[in-house]
């Protein structure tokens, strides 16, 4: 089994630091738009996956690191932080080990399930750029800012008559 690709966006941004061809007929895929904050409907009754969208859809799509492609894999995350939040809040009530049919204890099978869904989480925070370390390696995708603003904006006014230049 090969190591996946890296995405053609990835090495541009980082440089391409192996200096291959890069593909030349790739899809560039639409920017995220103010829309891309609205919650989807498949996570609008619950609480916990619609609180974490709107908390990281207007971050991701301010910080341009997310296009109209990412929706689903956004809506992905909300889902599974949901499930391992869910997960722990049973282990909360239960405790970390809990009598099994037979009689015997056991450890709490929502631990389980804990595990699965933040291993799932840790990939997505990856892939999104949402951790520390995955930050350094991911880019803005489109555009000069949020929404069209240019990031040096605040550098682009002439000096006041009079004034020496820094």
């Amino acid at each position: 089994m090969s190591k996946r690709p890296t995405p053609t966006q990835k090495r541009i941004l980082e440089g391409n630091p192996a200096h291959r061809p890069l593909p030349a007929n790739e899809p560039e895929m639409p920017a995220a738009t103010p829309g891309f904050d609205t919650v989807p409907d498949v996570l609008a009754k619950d609480d916990v996956a619609r609180t974490e969208w709107e908390r990281l859809a207007p971050m991701l799509r301010k910080a341009r690191v997310v296009t109209e492609a990412e929706r689903s894999l956004l809506t992905a995350l909300c889902q599974q932080w949901a499930t391992y939040q869910n997960a722990l809040a049973k282990v909360t009530l239960s405790g970390m080990v809990v009598t099994s049919p037979s009689g015997y204890p056991m450890p709490n099978p929502y631990i389980g399930i804990a595990n699965k869904a933040l291993q799932h989480c840790q990939k997505m925070w990856i892939e999104l750029g949402i951790t520390p370390a995955a930050r350094t390696k991911v880019q803005p995708v489109y555009g000069d800012g949020p929404a069209g603003e240019d990031d040096m904006s605040e550098f682009d006014e002439e000096p006041a008559a009079g004034s020496k230049p820094n």
